[in-house]
């Protein structure tokens, strides 16, 4: 009986809180966008004298 009434609620509950978020409506504003912005190719592009990362590969590791 306890089980039973906990899975009814759990149920309400979740139930309640689907039809809420359907229902819900959203009020985000969409700004309009700007003709300037952040080209990423044209910043990997003009990059120059960048540190170099170095690669140490561990996966080969032989216990003696």
């Amino acid at each position: 009986m306890r089980k039973t009434t906990l899975f009814a609620v759990a149920t309400a509950l979740i139930a309640t809180g689907f039809g809420v978020w359907a229902a819900s409506t959203t009020n985000a504003r969409v700004s309009p966008s700007i003709g300037q912005g952040v080209q990423p190719f044209q910043l990997m592009v003009s990059a120059k004298d960048m540190p170099r990362a170095e690669l140490v590969d561990y996966s080969f590791v032989f216990v003696h």
